[in-house]
């Protein structure tokens, strides 16, 4: 598990995460994250072939941020 550099909150060191890891980690409901994704333009996570999304990291820690400037 690696540190964030911008927030307090310890990512697992891993690709991708399905959304309700990044609620899990985020502290965040799975609609507010959907929400988000059409508010704010830099959270855009991938797709799987059956439509559920991926996050990267990057996006949880965009997220995680977001969610303290709120």
């Amino acid at each position: 598990m690696e540190k964030s550099e911008n927030a307090k909150l310890t990512i697992p060191d891993k690709l991708y995460f399905r959304i309700g890891e990044v609620s899990n980690l985020t502290g965040l409901e799975a609609y507010v994250l959907r929400f988000w994704e059409t508010e704010f333009k830099g959270i855009n996570p991938k797709r799987t072939e059956s439509g559920q999304r991926l996050y990267r990291k990057e996006d949880v820690e965009l997220i995680y941020q977001i969610k303290h400037l709120l």
